[in-house]
């Protein structure tokens, strides 16, 4: 999602909750899984973009992190999803079917314009 600009936050953060409820990970696999869904995450800046945004869904309740040093190498911190952070989830599904919803009527009708 290069150049989404405004919408960069309402598409990463719900991919962000996402991706940790479906398995608690550190912020590289994080980053790593949100190019699965198209949003890339290159260089020092975007990392330290993508560690702000778990800092502040921490700070708001809706993650929580743990150190973990059983893996092999320096010790990692691992997010986890609370029970807020579900509820963030489910309101995120609803707020992005309704922009879907628009999008495909946006798409229907340009298609009816038969501008190809």
């Amino acid at each position: 999602m290069k150049g989404a600009g405004k919408y960069r936050k309402t598409f990463i953060e719900p991919f962000i909750l996402l991706i940790i409820a479906e398995t608690p990970l550190h912020g590289y696999e994080i980053a790593n899984r949100l190019s699965e869904y198209g949003i890339e995450l290159a260089g020092l800046g975007q990392m330290g973009n993508l560690y702000r945004i778990l800092s502040r869904l921490e700070n708001e309740g809706f993650i929580i992190s743990k150190w973990d040093s059983n893996a092999q190498g320096p010790s990692k911190k691992v997010y986890n999803i609370t029970n807020k952070g579900i509820e963030q989830l489910k309101l995120n599904k609803k707020e992005l079917t309704k922009i879907k919803n628009i999008i495909e009527k946006f798409i229907t009708k340009v298609s009816k314009l038969e501008l190809e």
